[in-house]
């Protein structure tokens, strides 16, 4: 289909949650987006898709608050699932390599990738 291959594509390079109170809702938001145009939308972790780092800077905790006992863990936990398994990066256009900064401890190289 023609009208697709020209439409946008979208890259989002990481820290969807630990940057504000809305955490829940940016995430819930992308996952949303990917799935209903996953040619379309790229989500690339950044060190903040990471279980040490979200329950460091809060993440956690706003699910606790916002979800309960009763959901908090079981969703904390699925997303946990999901970060793990976005690419650590993407090429665009065949020509610019796209990796969030903050990623890992700067042991690894493009071969890596």
């Amino acid at each position: 289909d023609t009208a697709d291959d020209d439409a946008m594509s979208y890259v989002f390079n990481g820290d969807f949650v630990d940057r504000g109170a809305h955490s829940l809702e940016v995430i819930g938001l992308l996952l949303a987006l990917k799935v209903s145009m996953p040619n379309r939308v790229w989500l690339v972790r950044g060190n903040h898709e990471d279980r040490t780092m979200n329950a460091r800077y809060g993440f956690f905790d706003e699910c606790q608050e916002r979800l309960g006992d009763t959901f908090a863990s079981k969703t904390y936990d699925l997303l946990q699932n999901a970060f793990d398994q976005l690419p650590l990066a993407c090429v665009v256009g065949g020509q610019i390599l796209c990796v969030h900064g903050g990623v890992g401890d700067g042991r690894w190289d493009l071969n890596d990738l």
